[in-house]
């Protein structure tokens, strides 16, 4: 990306932030185990939640919402804790049908996916001194690929189309403040260049084997995604990863959460990302990805036309 991009980036960021706001079933073998009591207490936690919803309990749902708890919905709104308590009864319409749940376990974060109404929902659990509190609610409608969209929210590096990937592969609009999140974007960064340029081989040693990377179009594991992968590989069907406009990240022990905001490479709605990477064998690989399109913001121009 040469320098005539920056001021498209100033101008895209600047225009989306006015878009959104700021920012129990079967268990799953994690990087670093939790202790046997903490997994009960997030299950117990992520109950307890659904049961104060579905009775309207204001009081006892927001014990249980972390002070930067956010709420994205399948329209890719992103709801503060407050404006989500005073919004209780789409919060509950929304959980009233919670199935299919798992739960993933990282010694002080929890993750519980699922699938409600016609949508996979994510939740982050986080330990806090005051207990276990929910900091993150996604949802992303489960929706049917037209016939020739981009691929971009459809795995990861699938965007057909040439182009520089400075932004992510080498630059980020943010500057990492601990040695956690520098290990967690060098690794992250890899998957990307790897992605852009073709090396299946190399980019699942940074996926970690529960690996799920959700969006509207599909949802993959780990073995499907390499198949992907593969294919993209054999054709060099390599693409640049879409750009983020804005980043934060946070640290609970062997887990960190990113949280980014896209605008697809080829162009188009921007998107809401969460992904999650644990510290296994003396790496971070990526844990999760999940991402929601919002539809308030209006479309943007392809990357490559600015250029």
């Amino acid at each position: 990306m040469n320098s005539n991009s920056k001021p498209f980036f100033a101008a895209v960021l600047a225009a989306v932030a006015i878009c959104f706001a700021p920012p129990i079933g079967r268990v799953v073998a994690a990087a670093a185990p939790a202790a046997p009591a903490d997994e009960q207490v997030v299950v117990q936690a992520d109950r307890a939640f659904q049961d104060a919803l579905a009775k309207k309990d204001s009081a006892a749902v927001g014990k249980l919402l972390d002070a930067k708890f956010a709420w994205t919905d399948t329209q890719g709104a992103t709801h503060e804790k407050m404006d989500s308590l005073k919004m209780l009864d789409a919060m509950a319409a929304d959980t009233q049908s919670d199935a299919d749940l798992h739960t993933l376990f990282y010694g002080e974060l929890g993750l519980v996916s699922g699938i409600h109404h016609d949508a996979r929902l994510m939740r982050v659990w986080v330990k806090r001194p005051a207990g276990w509190r929910l900091m993150i609610y996604l949802d992303t409608p489960i929706g049917k690929r037209a016939p020739g969209a981009g691929g971009a929210r459809a795995g990861g590096g699938e965007e057909g189309g040439a182009g520089d990937c400075d932004n992510p592969c080498r630059t980020l609009p943010f500057k990492p403040e601990t040695a956690a999140d520098k290990a967690v974007i060098t690794e992250w960064q890899k998957t990307k260049v790897d992605e852009w340029h073709p090396n299946i081989a190399d980019w699942q040693t940074h996926i970690a084997d529960e690996f799920m990377i959700i969006n509207e179009n599909s949802a993959r594991n780990k073995p499907e995604r390499v198949k992907v992968g593969e294919e993209a590989q054999a054709r060099g069907a390599g693409a640049p990863g879409a750009p983020i406009l804005s980043m934060t990240m946070a640290d609970f022990g062997s887990a960190v959460v990113m949280i980014s905001h896209h605008v697809p490479y080829q162009g188009g709605k921007p998107y809401y990302n969460v992904r999650v990477f644990v510290n296994r064998d003396q790496h971070w690989p990526l844990v999760w990805s999940q991402q929601t399109t919002i539809q308030s913001a209006d479309a943007l121009p392809p990357v490559s036309a600015k250029k």
